[in-house]
């Protein structure tokens, strides 16, 4: 069996007064991969593809920091792969 990529589009949610606004990247297309690397350059979630106030990194030095996401999904991020 081959394996599948599924793309995990990048989403926004605004919260405001008890009320969430999700809306899709203003970037068309924009998705995010499995290390946590939206297209649009953001860090966002490679489970549910959200961004922003919902994803925090404690800042660390010199050790390994884990972002988690507002879903509950943790990840240690990557630098994005840029190819020449």
């Amino acid at each position: 069996m081959t394996p599948t990529a599924i793309a995990i589009p990048h989403m926004k949610m605004h919260g405001f007064a008890g009320d969430h606004l999700l809306e899709r990247c203003e970037d068309a297309g924009c998705t995010v991969d499995e290390r946590g690397n939206a297209g649009c350059g953001r860090l966002a979630c490679p489970s549910c593809g959200f961004s922003g106030s919902n994803v925090s990194v404690p800042a660390a030095q010199d050790r390994l920091a884990f972002a988690e996401c507002s879903c509950g999904h943790a990840w240690l991020p990557e630098p994005a792969v840029i190819a020449a």
